[in-house]
């Protein structure tokens, strides 16, 4: 088991509230925010991070989907668009959405970057420029294809099937060591062989002096000219008592993910020159399909998604990604 993070809860800020300094303020503790955090920490920058949910060690974790919807997730697992027809599933944790999720990972497609490269001038994002970083977010994540152990009964249909229709199938890539195949890991993994961001670049922010906020959540900023100088919070504990954080820096990082981050810039009428915050959003809604078979699938053996099948190589062109995900009995 990984060693308990180094967080401070809003149970241990006076009621007074907590002000703090820093070189930079990262909003998140997600995917983003913890990478973000641990290699400005790695540079000698003084980092707060600010997370809007609890903090719930691996150790507390129920592998229960139930209880880890009411505490690991945005809006108790019921957040949705405005016309409620499809639901948004994040995390709201410390170690945000790659605590809850079924540790799939995947590059950022080639023609996808190029299209940045291309459309928009980011000549920094092409495929060529970002490579060393994958590789090496890759080598920390421990990123790599399912073993043949890990791939269960309907993983192997699938691959099977599809090459025999000349569509491109392969195991899946997750991050994982060792992986205990709990199946449980929508719900947080209680072995710690799921390499979140609770038990990898947050520790390590953590190690080299990154302060970590739980239960804290970012309302507004103080504006000068055309920066940011700081950055007012909230942080609520248990019994619901609202305590005032306030945080000056010379940087902020909003890394609060595709939904609550333009909801923040929104609120506070910043970043929006271009009248794009809030607009483009994209995300891969889902649905199920499933097949009669003459044998007996036992879907629930093996990791919660073990292969996948299709037109993943370029989502420009649309398309669909099918995989095969672990049914319980």
């Amino acid at each position: 088991m990984a060693n308990e993070l180094n967080v401070t809860q809003p149970s241990q800020i006076p009621d007074a509230g907590l002000n703090l300094d820093a070189d930079v303020v990262v909003i998140g503790s997600g995917a983003g925010g913890a990478v973000t955090a641990y290699e400005l920490a790695r540079t000698g920058a003084k980092v707060v991070v600010l997370e809007a949910g609890p903090h719930i060690p691996s150790s507390a974790f129920q592998e229960h989907a139930p209880t880890a919807l009411e505490t690991l997730y945005e809006d108790h697992g019921n957040q949705v668009n405005t016309t409620g027809d499809l639901p948004i599933l994040q995390g709201r944790c410390v170690g945000g959405s790659t605590v809850v999720n079924g540790a799939v990972c995947f590059r950022a497609p080639d023609q996808v970057l190029q299209s940045w490269v291309d459309d928009h001038g980011l000549d920094n994002l092409s495929p060529e420029s970002l490579e060393p970083y994958f590789e090496r977010v890759e080598r920390n994540l421990s990123i790599h294809q399912n073993e043949p152990h890990e791939v269960n009964y309907n993983g192997r249909l699938l691959i099977e099937g599809a090459e025999k229709v000349g569509i491109r199938a392969a195991p899946i890539s997750r991050n994982i060591k060792d992986c205990a195949l709990t199946g449980h890991c929508i719900s947080g993994c209680k072995t710690d062989r799921k390499q979140s961001m609770l038990v990898t670049y947050l520790p390590w922010a953590s190690e080299l002096g990154a302060k970590i906020l739980s239960g804290t959540r970012a309302e507004s900023f103080d504006v000068s000219g055309r920066r940011i100088t700081a950055v007012n919070a909230v942080a609520t504990d248990p019994n619901g008592k609202a305590k005032p954080v306030r945080i000056e820096a010379g940087l902020v990082v909003v890394a609060a993910g595709a939904v609550q981050t333009p909801l923040l810039f929104q609120k506070n009428k910043l970043g929006n020159s271009s009248g794009e915050v809030g607009r483009n959003f994209a995300c891969h809604p889902s649905l199920a399909v499933f097949g009669e078979h003459d044998k007996d699938i036992y879907a629930w053996v093996g990791s919660t998604l073990s292969a996948q099948a299709g037109d993943f190589g370029n989502p420009l062109k649309g398309g669909y990604l099918l995989e095969a995900g672990m049914v319980g009995p």
